[in-house]
């Protein structure tokens, strides 16, 4: 099966490099904003952008950012695709006022990207507690993401912020409800908060179901490649 696949912010198609080991002939498109690529309108012009890049594929997986991306493709075209993987991703806010308190935090990280640049915004990102779980990996895989972080532009990141932050989505609940396609949501058992949005999200689609990784937090990408690697292995293998 054919996957489009999509990583998270400040990622890139190396991010899901495992994954397309397995995952033979998919399509990973860099995210607007990421590395060489801009920004071409807001959440929904990216996720017509994204479902455009994978019109040939049956599959669908998507982490983080990119899985917000992979709901609103779902969302729009709930027949389209056999299979979906989205691992650690938020459906959308709820209110108007959690999506301003949403652009206001990612404000503060659009400033540090334009006045104190990339490497300052990498220090400040990867300090976030949603990174903890993190801690015990290898030293050189938390190097090779770091890396990865610090090939990105500042303006661009600054403009994936501004444009397709959280606070920029709509929420997406009322349409997964219509989702036909066969969705595995997959979170870490650390990961507390999105793991309750897995449960909710799990109860929305009628052929979902909900994946908790033990002992992981967000990133699953790193943290447990191989689970991910596995599910969509079992779908090639049908």
């Amino acid at each position: 099966m054919r996957y489009l696949l999509l990583h998270g912010f400040s990622g890139g198609p190396q991010s899901l490099a495992e994954i397309q080991a397995v995952a033979h002939d998919s399509v990973t498109p860099t995210l607007g904003g990421h590395l060489a690529t801009p920004v071409v309108g807001g959440y929904w012009d990216e996720v017509e952008r994204l479902a455009e890049l994978g019109k040939d594929c049956a599959g669908l997986l998507g982490y983080s950012l990119g899985g917000r991306f992979a709901l609103g493709i779902l969302a729009r075209y709930p027949e389209r695709f056999e299979h979906a993987v989205i691992v650690s991703a938020h459906p959308g806010l709820k209110t108007d006022q959690e999506r301003a308190e949403r652009r206001e935090g990612d404000a503060r990280f659009v400033q540090i990207l334009r006045e104190r640049g990339l490497t300052a915004f990498v220090d400040a990102w990867q300090a976030l507690p949603l990174w903890a779980s993190q801690g015990s990996l290898p030293e050189a895989a938390k190097q090779a993401q770091r890396e990865l972080r610090l090939r990105h532009d500042a303006a661009g990141l600054a403009e994936s912020l501004i444009q397709h932050g959280l606070g920029e989505m709509p929420d997406l609940r009322p349409q997964l409800t219509e989702v036909q396609t066969l969705v595995e949501l997959v979170v870490g058992a650390r990961d507390p908060k999105f793991v309750a949005l897995g449960e909710e999200l799990s109860g929305l689609m009628p052929s979902s179901r909900l994946i908790r990784a033990p002992g992981a937090g967000h990133n699953l990408l790193l943290e447990r490649s191989e689970l991910v690697c596995g599910l969509v292995l079992r779908e090639n293998a049908l």
